[in-house]
């Protein structure tokens, strides 16, 4: 099954020759694919419907800028969890192998409307806000050299949810005045992010304490 195969660029990124050029969906993809995320978790990050994730995986695959890795019977086993099946009959654990290689793909449902949020109490907590400047530059000071950084940079925020980027204001990383998130989905996304791509913890510096807002 397509969705489970798990591949990795065949150069490091900073080889790539300066003159190539790549749409930016395409850009996205190969980032994305780190040799640990599976084809269908990089479609659902990028939001790509199962045409636009063959067309991009094919034209990355036949310049041969991405690999497939060779998985083990493990990560396979744990690539087709997140894939949505019909619950059908039971079934032995190398049948059940077998059928995700057959199974159909599904379009992923559409979220749900938004309802309005209830007006906060006096006594409410205040809310914790991130600063996106601070975020970036964390970044960037986690390594000496500047493309290294920018390309870390460019993987933290490949990896969050395109929809939850765009709900929050955010569609590109090049602004001039600092960008504040109270999102906390989208706070909990980039320090994930920054834990899986840098290993180290979001620090608590990127955060400001804002008082929540007075009831009209």
């Amino acid at each position: 099954m397509q969705s489970t195969k798990i591949f990795q660029p065949t150069w490091a990124l900073q080889q790539l020759p300066v003159t190539m050029k790549l749409t930016n969906m395409e850009w996205r993809f190969l980032i994305c694919s780190d040799g640990r995320a599976t084809v269908h978790q990089i479609q659902r990050r990028l939001a790509l419907s199962d045409k636009e994730r063959d067309f991009i995986l094919n034209r990355l695959c036949a310049s041969g800028l991405l690999t497939e890795r060779v998985v083990t019977l493990d990560e396979f086993a744990q690539a087709t969890v997140d894939i949505p099946s019909t619950q059908g009959e039971p079934r032995t654990f190398t049948e059940y192998l077998q059928s995700t290689e057959s199974a159909p793909s599904h379009q992923e449902k559409s979220m749900p409307a938004f309802s309005p949020l209830p007006k906060p109490s006096a006594s409410q907590p205040a809310a914790r806000t991130m600063s996106l400047q601070s975020v970036i530059q964390f970044i960037l000071n986690q390594h000496p050299d500047p493309t290294a950084g920018h390309l870390a940079t460019y993987q933290v925020f490949m990896g969050i949810s395109t929809q939850l980027l765009k709900r929050n204001g955010i569609t590109s990383l090049r602004f001039q005045d600092d960008r504040l998130i109270t999102d906390p989905e989208l706070q909990t996304a980039i320090a994930e992010n920054i834990q899986r791509v840098l290993k180290v913890p979001c620090p608590e510096e990127v955060f400001s304490q804002t008082p929540p807002p007075a009831n009209k």
